[in-house]
């Protein structure tokens, strides 16, 4: 009888437990042989999805993606080797629209980070360039474009710019 009852517990607060820990929207993607990153998301309401490197069994959360007017949205993970070092881009999104200002875009942001000695780091060079963040869409009667929405544009111009 015991048994039963700590497996029917077990079973009822798994569901909890996952909930609380997050779950997994991309990845888990090997780095090397004992390292891999992995997306996933929060219980933060200003910053509800998070970037983790594994390394030997134990995570390690390296960035946070926020809220901005909507959650965010994370279209495109890849690598690229930039340098002779290679890199992780993440293509982020949020969703805009407001009738009132007659506002309905995409914003999009594109994050990279650098893996070097086992660990993971920003890159500054990629995540503060300004042409890697930009609005497509309608604004206030004005048609925005950005062409930087998918793996390919992205790699084409890091390599232009780093090589």
């Amino acid at each position: 009888m015991f048994k039963k009852i700590v497996i029917l517990v077990s079973l009822l607060l798994t569901p909890a437990i996952a909930l609380t820990q997050g779950n997994i929207i991309h990845g888990p993607f090997n780095i090397d042989k004992n390292s891999r990153v992995y997306i996933k998301t929060e219980n933060d309401i200003n910053h509800p999805v998070g970037l983790y490197l594994e390394r030997n069994n134990k995570s390690y959360k390296i960035d946070s993606y926020e809220t901005n007017g909507n959650v965010p949205n994370i279209d495109t993970v890849f690598f690229i080797k930039l340098n002779q070092v290679k890199n992780i881009v993440i293509l982020a999104s949020w969703h805009q629209k407001h009738r009132a200002e007659k506002i309905n875009v995409d914003m999009y942001k594109i994050y990279g980070y650098s893996y070097k000695n086992h660990r993971l780091i920003p890159n500054k060079s990629i995540t503060n360039d300004p042409k890697l963040q930009g609005q497509n869409g309608d604004f206030n009667g004005e048609y925005l474009h950005f062409k930087y929405k998918n793996a390919a544009s992205i790699k084409e111009y890091l390599k232009d710019k780093f090589t």
